[in-house]
């Protein structure tokens, strides 16, 4: 017999493993953007449509995930986050600013849109999986995957940073290569 637990399980681990190449991935960008001379005020244009797309997302992923299940949402998620990886690879340092900003927005709006589906499928899923009598036992699920979700953001940041710093000329492509 299948153990109901499996699908639980494996959304869960997506989704906090999602949480560090998120978390990782932003710094990534921060810190290149840093290197190449951005201001704080471009580099936070440049997370702007991440934000965004979020709030976007939250109410549209809501009716997907109704309609076409959790598993769609997070299989989504976890694709648009490859392709906003994958468009990153695309940012070239001859660029100007304009173009550069524009580019890497745009990238980010993946990201962006990405986390918000594959994080519905992360706390979803508990529910899903919890009995009505044993509704105590889903808040505290929920808050440990939550608990996991932001300390494991902040290893993302780290590793994102060291990956990074691993090599001068490379780095930025190492530490994408590495979240893909």
């Amino acid at each position: 017999p299948k153990n109901p637990l499996m699908p639980f399980a494996i959304i869960s681990i997506a989704y906090l493993l999602f949480t560090i190449t998120d978390g990782a991935v932003r710094m990534i960008v921060l810190l290149h953007a840093y290197n190449k001379g951005f201001t704080a005020m471009e580099v936070a244009v440049m997370f702007s449509l991440y934000e965004l797309a979020g709030v976007v997302t939250n109410i549209v992923a809501g009716m997907a995930g109704d309609r076409l299940g959790i598993r769609w949402t997070l299989n989504v998620g976890l694709t648009l986050q490859v392709i906003g990886l994958g468009l990153l690879f695309g940012w070239q340092d001859d660029w100007d600013k304009t173009t550069a900003i524009v580019y890497v927005t745009l990238a980010q709006m993946m990201s962006g849109i990405s986390k918000d589906l594959t994080k519905l499928g992360g706390k979803t899923v508990t529910k899903l999986v919890t009995p009505d009598d044993k509704q105590t036992r889903l808040f505290k699920l929920v808050s440990l995957i939550t608990g996991w979700k932001n300390a494991l953001k902040g290893v993302g940041y780290f590793l994102g940073a060291a990956l990074l710093a691993s090599s001068e000329e490379f780095g930025y492509f190492i530490a994408l290569g590495v979240m893909i």
